[in-house]
């Protein structure tokens, strides 16, 4: 019974925060001061076999709608913009260096942004 209780304090005080889905598959979530950032795997598995990736580096700012990403796959290629305002904070360098492993990945997280 106590351990019921204890757990229903911990998920009341430990809510994160939502994520945000744009039309176009991108993804963005708030978390301890930085704005994470992805893809949904659906829009990646349209682009077919993933080619290039390419982000923004760390320390670069970025502004709301700014071009982000920009990915090439064997049916197409896409830019994504920027959420928000601020200051790249992490690059997830995996994908950059092998672009293909994007299509073994679920709903992958690219870009970290500490907002301005």
């Amino acid at each position: 019974m106590w351990q019921a209780i204890v757990n229903w304090f911990k998920n009341l005080f430990s809510r994160q925060a939502p994520v945000h889905r744009e039309k176009n598959g991108l993804w963005w979530q708030e978390d301890n001061g930085t704005v994470k950032v992805g893809l949904d795997s659906q829009v990646i598995n349209e682009l077919g076999d993933i080619t290039f990736l390419e982000t923004p580096q760390v320390d670069e700012a970025v502004d709301r709608n700014d071009q982000l990403i920009d990915i090439e796959g064997g049916k197409a290629v896409e830019t994504f913009k920027s959420p928000v305002k601020g200051q790249i904070s992490r690059v997830y360098d995996d994908y950059q260096n092998d672009p293909s492993t994007l299509t073994k990945a679920d709903n992958p997280l690219l870009v970290e942004i500490k907002p301005a």
